[in-house]
């Protein structure tokens, strides 16, 4: 798949009025008339994407901000297999040309939480619904791989304003499969499946995965996203026992757990 992503080429709209952006899949850039390319993501939504960005407050502070934005035409998604993953391939492409600051810069510190519901995923790392995050940018938008069922637990999550953590379960092998790169770390955890936490976020909203019909695109809010370095989640303290009553049930509800406490801390949450 192929966008002209010339940033001088894209239509824009004031930041303010980014409710006005097309309800399309595409590429777009954060900026001003000094600096037009400081941040780039891509969305399955534009609209939707901004409508809460994770990084927000860092746009609205930009003096003059714009939004420079590409869509990917129905001609185009007519004739592509994977949309995520041919966004994914054009967004890296437009940050290694353009390196912008803000997708190198840590996103802010998480909100505060009062006591709720801890929601988590799994991911099996060899299985297409996963593998992709580890390659993922900053700000990337996460595929809840579930059934239909589960659609109003994600709703909850949603409207109680909640934190998700994604998990990735494998062996070695797996992820040695799909590139890992910090395979050294997980050598001592080889004849076991090894658990890591790969991201934590804070949902406002989801849709349809086309692509996939099992899978909903769950938009992040005003939180961190991806965790770096990614945490090892195997020698955790009370683990073995979470992992036996809550990793086996797909997208859940875990806040009765006693390790729902260590998940908010090692997802940087503070509890009010």
């Amino acid at each position: 798949m192929k966008l002209n992503l010339n940033y001088k080429e894209m239509p824009f709209l004031p930041y303010h009025q980014r409710k006005d952006l097309p309800a399309q899949p595409g590429i777009y850039y954060v900026g001003n008339g000094d600096s037009p390319v400081m941040y780039i993501g891509l969305s399955h939504n534009l609209r939707n994407r901004h409508l809460n960005h994770h990084r927000q407050s860092e746009f609205t502070e930009i003096k003059n901000a714009v939004i420079r934005y590409r869509v990917v035409t129905e001609d185009l998604l007519n004739n592509i297999a994977n949309l995520a993953e041919n966004l994914r391939r054009l967004e890296k492409q437009a940050i290694n040309y353009y390196q912008p600051e803000l997708n190198r810069k840590a996103v802010k510190i998480q909100p505060k939480l009062s006591l709720g519901g801890v929601y988590i995923q799994t991911h099996q790392v060899a299985t297409a619904g996963y593998c992709p995050h580890f390659d993922a940018e900053d700000g990337e938008e996460l595929s809840i791989n579930t059934s239909v069922s589960k659609i109003n637990l994600i709703n909850k999550a949603i409207e109680n304003q909640r934190p998700i953590f994604l998990i990735a379960s494998g062996n070695y092998e797996d992820y040695k499969r799909e590139d890992y790169d910090n395979l050294s770390e997980l050598i001592m955890f080889k004849h076991e499946k090894i658990y890591i936490l790969i991201s934590c976020f804070i949902p406002y909203g989801c849709e349809l995965n086309h692509n996939y019909m099992q899978d909903h695109i769950v938009y992040g809010g005003n939180s961190k996203i991806f965790i770096e370095p990614y945490i090892i989640l195997n020698n955790q303290p009370g683990f073995k026992e979470f992992k036996k009553s809550y990793l086996t049930v797909g997208f859940t509800n875990c806040e009765k757990s006693p390790f729902a406490q260590i998940l908010l801390n090692l997802g940087g949450f503070q509890l009010i």
